[in-house]
């Protein structure tokens, strides 16, 4: 329980940072902040039951997506200055260095695996971002019309 309230803590601080870093200013920098925590705390519990890392990172980045799209709906802002910062702690920099860790000592085995997995997780990341950002368009559509007809 104390790793999960730890990695929690630390996604919370990483996307704050990001935010300071990416020039995020007022609520969007809480926002952010906020997000990661909270969407970073909602995998791990899916890891928890599920064990399938992938789906994990692909859920979660719908999760994001929506959560930033819904965000620059109330801000009047670009969803990305939302999106970025919080889908950083998902980054999977932990499975690059050691793919490039293992590349350097000459150990393809560990390599072929590291890199298959940091390539996967980017991967689902994009692809539940894309899945979001594709059907914006056709869901507001469907909004302007039904708003239409009330």
């Amino acid at each position: 329980m104390r790793e999960f309230c730890y990695a929690v803590a630390a996604s919370f601080f990483g996307s704050l940072g990001f935010a300071v870093l990416f020039n995020t200013r007022g609520k969007r920098i809480l926002i952010s902040a906020v997000g990661g925590a909270v969407f970073w705390g909602l995998y791990l519990v899916f890891i928890h039951f599920v064990d399938n890392q992938y789906l994990g990172f692909f859920l979660s980045a719908i999760l994001i997506t929506i959560y930033a799209e819904v965000w620059a709906r109330i801000l009047k802002t670009p969803a990305t200055t939302v999106l970025m910062p919080t889908v950083i702690p998902f980054i999977p920099g932990g499975a690059l260095y050691y793919a490039v860790s293992a590349a350097l000592r000459m150990d393809l085995p560990v390599f072929a695996e590291k890199a298959r997995s940091a390539l996967g997780l980017a991967v689902a990341l994009a692809a539940g971002i894309m899945v979001v950002t594709s059907l914006r368009g056709p869901v507001d559509l469907i909004l302007r019309r039904w708003k239409q007809g009330s």
